[in-house]
């Protein structure tokens, strides 16, 4: 009798464990998948398969190491909130950590800036991802110094918020086809009047700014969900 009461618990617990993996397994297929699309017009490297307008080779050679420093970034962020290399491997994790501060989010971060300057996207698309990278370099030093501190629950809160910018460039693909929706309708009206640079301008700033509010209300939304979790008797 005692051994079918303990096991009841520990199946229970397997359960939830599997149940809270899922998502996770979901995120993980939906950002590798979106990564080796974004990626397939940049390996190999060449020039006239840009999926961005580059103003010369100074900015494409900027462009492909902004794209591959933020891969390491995305990718070495995905392993760290595997629950299995935190709770078995905790030396891989803070390896991996580094990897993902120094070789990803902060050489991708700088390289974004000169990247921005010369997408000819327009000033809204520019705002957009300044945002986006000021916030991306703030977050990642908050987790870092809170790590260093051994402070591991406002670790875990910065990071989560730092990696759901590292998505937001991942998540702007699908918001683009949303605002083309939107707005290639009007193309012809009296605010696009048919003109092609306005209406990619648009499209561009658009997706720009939507998957980065989205992106960041999803990771507060559900920070705040644990937060009222964990508070409950």
């Amino acid at each position: 009798m005692a051994t079918i009461v303990q096991s009841e618990p520990t199946t229970g617990r397997v359960e939830r464990r599997k149940r809270r993996r899922w998502p996770l397994v979901t995120l993980a297929v939906v950002t590798v998948a979106t990564l080796v699309y974004m990626l397939s017009a940049y390996v190999p490297p060449v020039m006239s398969n840009s999926r961005i307008p580059v103003q010369g080779t100074g900015h494409f050679v900027l462009l492909v190491a902004h794209i591959f420093t933020a891969t390491v970034a995305t990718l070495t962020g995905l392993v760290q909130f595997w629950p299995t290399l935190r709770a078995r491997y905790p030396k891989a994790h803070r390896w991996t950590g580094r990897a993902y501060f120094f070789l990803g989010v902060f050489p991708s971060s700088v390289l974004a800036i000169p990247v921005m300057v010369l997408a000819p996207y327009g000033a809204a698309n520019q705002a957009a991802v300044a945002v986006l990278d000021v916030l991306w370099i703030i977050t990642a030093v908050a987790g870092y110094r809170a790590a260093r501190a051994r402070r591991f629950a406002d670790h875990r809160r910065w990071m989560i918020r730092n990696y759901a910018l590292t998505l937001s460039s991942l998540a702007s693909r699908f918001f683009t086809p949303i605002m083309a929706l939107i707005i290639i309708p009007q193309a012809t009206g009296p605010v696009y009047q048919s003109s092609e640079v306005v209406i990619g301008h648009d499209i561009a700033s658009g997706s720009a700014w939507l998957s980065l509010v989205v992106t960041m209300v999803i990771a507060e939304g559900y920070l705040q969900r644990r937060q009222v979790a964990k508070s409950r008797p």
